[in-house]
């Protein structure tokens, strides 16, 4: 099968052996995939991987041994966690010490024709999710797990900070939780793209506020001067969640988070249902964030596509 694979470094479109399911996995053919910026950190080798790229799809289950998934459209939870070690245990599974993680930790990924994973991973897609929304299930299930991990209230105000894909999807989520949301961005572009959602936007260089008292502030740009805005923008005694995985070095004053009490949380993964059933009530508008899509056997020309600073989201159909 064709297959994009990372291997020390490098980029390749590789014909490969069909994976055969372990104990408990099950096969799937891939319909659809999506390119993310982690995929991007995999390649610059800031996530140690060797194998199929690729983690955001939707899929049809080829033989399920149990018999209930076959024939299928699925998505997958990208966490394979061990079941033995002691963060296990404490059921703290997405933090597995042995984990594997679908194309970015020991476990082959989705830019592929096909793919295995335990049958405990898959999701059903509702009849009314299309193939092109079901393929953002992955990152609106880690948006919604910031609401529930942080227990945030609707009356509290939500300022996302990066207007690239992940900024946007989690706006759009948090709204469509019911949250009062707005986001500050450097593309008019793209912050246009919530306008059906009547999200306010702001250019970052126009935003009026000096000291603004926001409850909480979600940076999703990756970069030292998001984490910087944030702490400008969060009300003391706020929280900022940090949802980038970007793995860089930041040169910053952190003495602000002491004085004024702030809180710096994380977040990653999330749960797949509650987005499912977002998906299922078609208010995201997620049409407007797809900015092109490629045949596998053209995804290295998808992968610079997906380089572009006006991107959003690349799509790859094997």
């Amino acid at each position: 099968m064709k297959a994009l694979t990372v291997r020390n470094g490098e980029i390749n479109l590789e014909n490969i052996a069909r994976p055969e399911p372990a104990e408990n996995e099950v096969l799937i053919k891939v319909r659809l995939a999506g390119l993310c910026n982690t995929d991007f950190e995999v390649i610059a080798g800031m996530i140690e991987f060797n194998g199929v790229l690729g983690h955001e799809f939707v899929g049809e289950v080829v033989n399920d041994p149990a018999g209930e998934l076959t024939g299928k459209r699925v998505v997958g939870e990208i966490n394979i966690p061990c079941y033995n070690c002691s963060r296990c245990h404490n059921n703290q599974y997405k933090h597995c010490k042995n984990i594997k993680a679908i194309g970015m930790r020991g476990k082959d990924g989705a830019l592929a024709e096909y793919l295995t994973l335990p049958g405990e991973n898959l999701h059903i897609v509702p009849d009314a999710v299309t193939d092109k929304e079901a393929v953002f299930t992955e990152p609106i299930a880690a948006a919604v797990e910031i609401a529930e991990q942080y227990h945030l209230k609707p009356s509290e105000k939500i300022m996302v900070i990066g207007d690239g894909k992940l900024g946007l999807i989690i706006a759009r989520t948090l709204w469509a939780l019911g949250f009062d949301v707005e986001m500050i961005g450097r593309h008019q572009e793209k912050l246009d793209t919530l306008k059906p959602l009547n999200i306010k936007t702001y250019l970052e260089k126009l935003y009026p506020e000096k000291e603004p008292d926001i409850p909480v502030v979600i940076e999703a740009t990756g970069s030292t001067s998001g984490l910087k805005a944030a702490i400008e923008l969060v009300a003391p005694e706020g929280k900022i969640i940090y949802k980038t995985t970007t793995a860089k070095n930041h040169d910053l004053n952190l003495a602000g988070l002491a004085i004024n009490e702030i809180k710096l949380l994380g977040s990653r993964c999330g749960p797949f249902k509650p987005a499912l059933n977002l998906l299922e009530r078609n208010e995201l508008h997620l049409d407007r964030l797809i900015t092109d899509e490629y045949k596998l056997e053209d995804s290295l020309d998808a992968l610079k596509a997906a380089r572009e600073k006006s991107s959003l989201k690349i799509l790859i159909r094997p």
